[in-house]
């Protein structure tokens, strides 16, 4: 971690939230250490000088003047009351300076890094999400001065336009469907998935990205989990397995706040910033009236992103959300949940950095440092990462514009036969067994999907009877399937929705279950019933005259 980055996370420290005014200060400030050194300034005159002394009066003079300069260059005329806010902000941010242990260099880094166990990222990282810099386009937002994550912050800058899923926490099978269909695909197709780490729709949506990089682990997309408090108070609990596999799949938990910070009900608000400027695309796969997805599609929406909402069935409460944000014009209507190609750039592998990051480590919340994986060859999957060229239209990031002679083709991300679009798009719009008009019938060979592991054949097993019953197919059907099949005495705990979960998405992604038009599951075309028990031999019939 560099100067500026420590110094970024001390700034990051004393606010303890997202502070339009320090943001002001810092950008009127020479650089991030100049505002530290001037905060500590007024700090030690505070403590050891009379408040009327000169020396108090001019460090809080320096202070004010990088507030007035700041705002200035941010567009916004500072006003009497802008400056008294200013002051007792100044106030409260070193009574969070004196919190801290040492304002030694080394001291710090460890305080801010838990020893090592996670990393600080600043603007200049070649790591950096430069798109995050749009928050800073209206004077009451501030961007990020920094992030702390864990994982691989190369992921951050993997994907030119990453695809944020958002949706409510309490979503029902056809939200937690969708949301997982949209991400799994989008990440076959290498693609960037973002959203909150949270129950419902953000889970599916990260167990969609990771069931296709656990598939494709060099070649599917990578997914990011943005929290809103500091990386040591993730959660929800259950979720930690979930928080573990992001990692073991080249992903990252990333966060604003400074370690020790705790994730309270008013900063979910604004963590939904981060996830909307992250994202070009915004999906919102299920969510209620109130539902503080619709929160981030507003955040979207002002940042000029694009918003998609999944429509569902007017008389669920748990469709409202969305059904409104399609009425009002505030979202495009989402139609298809597998075809993700209008919603995204063209397939690509994830990208490496524009130049090597300054560590390499891979942390993990449990073990801490792990080893980074060796980079790829010349004939590896991933591919180098092109300079960045200036903001488009919708204040995303564009690629250096090149001539088209030297542009050369991206590599496929999926063999032909593999793209999971291609098939049920035909299917759903000219429906079954017909083809475009002038198209070809597909003859091509179809890959036999391979042998089902012993929990992939107790979840086929509980679909199967899901419709044999005529049940629908869900998830929380087959998870009440799978536990009514065990003895009575027996444990059922192991079979929770993220166990089952990730069962479906990689079972998905290896042919062996598909969805039907209701969205439920049944087995796929070429899977066979598990072998029934063993039974003894059925006694020959008698002899007939």
């Amino acid at each position: 971690m560099g100067d500026d980055a420590l110094a970024r996370a001390a700034l990051a420290h004393c606010m303890d939230g997202p502070d339009p005014l320090m943001y002001a200060a810092h950008r009127g400030a020479p650089d991030a250490m100049a505002l530290v050194d001037a905060l500590a300034d007024r700090r030690a005159s505070r403590r050891d000088a009379d408040p009327d002394d000169a020396a108090s009066r001019g460090a809080g003079g320096d202070l004010e003047g990088m507030f007035l300069t700041g705002a200035a260059k941010w567009g916004h005329r500072a006003t009497a009351q802008d400056v008294g806010r200013f002051r007792s902000a100044v106030d409260r941010w070193m009574r969070r300076l004196d919190s801290l242990p040492s304002l030694r260099a080394d001291d710090l880094r460890a305080l801010f890094t838990r020893d090592g166990s996670m990393w600080v990222i600043a603007p200049g990282h070649p790591c950096w999400p430069e798109q995050l810099e749009d928050l800073s386009v209206k004077a009451d937002w501030a961007a990020p001065l920094c992030l702390w994550g864990q994982g691989d912050p190369a992921a951050l800058t993997s994907c030119e336009a990453p695809i944020a899923v958002v949706g409510s926490r309490g979503a029902n099978d056809y939200g937690r469907t969708v949301a997982r269909d949209v991400a799994a695909h989008a990440a076959l197709r290498g693609h960037l998935i973002v959203s909150g780490g949270a129950y419902g729709v953000d889970a599916a949506a990260h167990w969609g990205a990771i069931a296709a990089a656990e598939r494709y682990p060099s070649r599917a997309g990578r997914t990011v989990a943005v929290f809103a408090g500091g990386l040591d108070h993730i959660g929800p609990q259950r979720n930690h397995e979930m928080f573990q596999r992001i990692l073991d799949a080249s992903g990252a938990l990333v966060s604003e706040m400074s370690p020790d910070t705790i994730p309270e009900a008013r900063r979910f608000l604004l963590r939904n910033r981060i996830i909307a400027g992250l994202a070009r695309v915004v999906v919102v796969a299920q969510a209620r009236h109130r539902s503080g997805a619709l929160n981030t599609a507003s955040w979207a929406a002002d940042l000029n992103r694009e918003v998609y909402a999944a429509p569902g069935e007017i008389m669920q409460p748990s469709n409202t959300g969305c059904n409104m944000l399609i009425h009002e014009n505030r979202a495009i209507i989402l139609v298809d949940c597998e075809d993700v190609t209008e919603l995204c750039h063209p397939d690509h592998q994830p990208r490496e950095p524009r130049t090597e990051p300054e560590f390499s480590p891979q942390f993990n919340p449990q073990s801490g440092p792990q080893p980074a994986p060796e980079p790829a060859d010349a004939s590896g999957a991933r591919s180098g990462r092109d300079g960045h060229g200036g903001h488009d239209g919708r204040g995303g990031r564009m690629p250096q514009a090149q001539a088209p002679t030297q542009q050369q083709p991206q590599p496929a991300l999926l063999a032909a036969d593999e793209v999971p679009a291609a098939t049920p798009s035909i299917k759903r719009r000219l429906g079954r067994g017909k083809t475009p008009s002038g198209a070809a019938p597909d003859t091509r060979p179809r890959q036999a999907p391979p042998e089902p592991d012993d929990g992939q054949r107790m979840v086929l097993a509980a679909i199967r009877s899901c419709r044999r019953r005529g049940v629908h197919a869900g998830e929380d059907a087959i998870g009440a399937a799978l536990r009514d099949a065990l003895p009575r005495n027996a444990d059922r705990t192991p079979f929770n929705a993220a166990w089952i979960a990730r069962q479906l998405g990689s079972m998905e992604l290896a042919g062996l279950a598909e969805r039907d038009g209701t969205g439920a599951f049944r087995p796929a075309t070429g899977t066979r019933p598990s072998p029934p028990a063993s039974r003894p031999p059925r006694p020959a019939p008698p002899n007939r005259v």
